[in-house]
This record gives structure tokens, sequence and C-alpha cells, in this order.
């Protein structure tokens, strides 16, 4: 296989799986980074077969693609996102805009976040049980009491 057809594979496997820019961007990325690896020194043939199957590289990059993408009775839409949507330039009210926060637990910062709702949940529990425990007991030894005084009765 040689560049030119990896490259058509990957951008025909890219194309109408992701918006347009990113896809072209990804395929000029592998151009560039073939290009490099030639110019030091390495045949075209070994920079492809490490590089792999474009389908692979493909299904990678789309499965990991987190661009806002808009899809509509009509189709796939690219401009209904734009680079303003992004921007926070503080000239726009953001009362009609919804934000999301996604949490990405690959990261460290992830984890630790886990982790730290993790720990306050354990130390709110412990907090509610060390509280409630002394009239848990308390109510315990009267319902004991009570039972033994009625056996004695009788």
């Amino acid at each position: 296989m040689s560049r030119r057809e990896f490259l058509e594979v990957l951008r025909g496997q890219l194309s109408g799986q992701m918006t347009q820019g990113r896809a072209a961007a990804h395929v000029r990325y592998y151009e560039d980074y073939i290009q490099s690896q030639v110019r030091n020194g390495r045949s075209e043939s070994d920079v492809l077969a490490e590089l792999g199957d474009p389908r692979l590289i493909a299904k990678t990059l789309i499965d990991t693609d987190d661009s806002a993408a808009v899809y509509d009775e009509s189709g796939y839409s690219e401009e209904s996102y734009g680079a303003d949507d992004y921007a926070d330039n503080g000239t726009e009210s953001s009362a009609g805009k919804a934000r999301s926060f996604k949490l990405d637990l690959s990261t460290w910062y992830g984890k630790a976040i886990v982790i730290a709702i993790a720990a306050l949940i354990v130390i709110l529990l412990t907090t509610v049980l060390v509280a409630v425990a002394p009239f848990l007991i308390i109510f315990g030894i009267v319902l004991y009491l009570i039972s033994w005084y009625r056996k004695k009765k009788v």
C-alpha cells in the first residue's frame, strides 16, 4: 500500500463519521508524520507498516472523537456548532445555554474526584452512625428492660 492509498482509505473511513475539519486534520497529521519519517531516512513502506491498517486507525479515531456532532433528520449538520459556542468571552448571557460537565475517569483528577466523593460519603455515613448510635443503644437497652420486666411480671 502506498502513502496515497493509505491516506485515501483513512479519509474514506473518517468521512461522514466526524466533522470534515476533524477528519481533514487527522489525515493531515498522518500525511505529515509519514513525510517527516521519510525525510528522516525511513522508507515509506516501513512507516506504513509501523502505522498499520488505516481502517483500524480510523475506527480508533472515530471511537475517541469527542467533538460535538449534531445530527438532524436531514443528516449531518456541521454549522450547528462553531468556535463561538465554546468561547467564553463574557459578552453573551449564559441564561439560555445549558452547560454540562463530563467527568473523565481516565485522568488523574477524574480519579481523584471519585475518590474524594467516596471518602466524603464514608465520612458522612460514619458521622450519622456515630450521632445516632447512642440513641439506638439506649433504645435497645430500654426495650430489653421492658421485655425483661414483662417476663418477670408474668
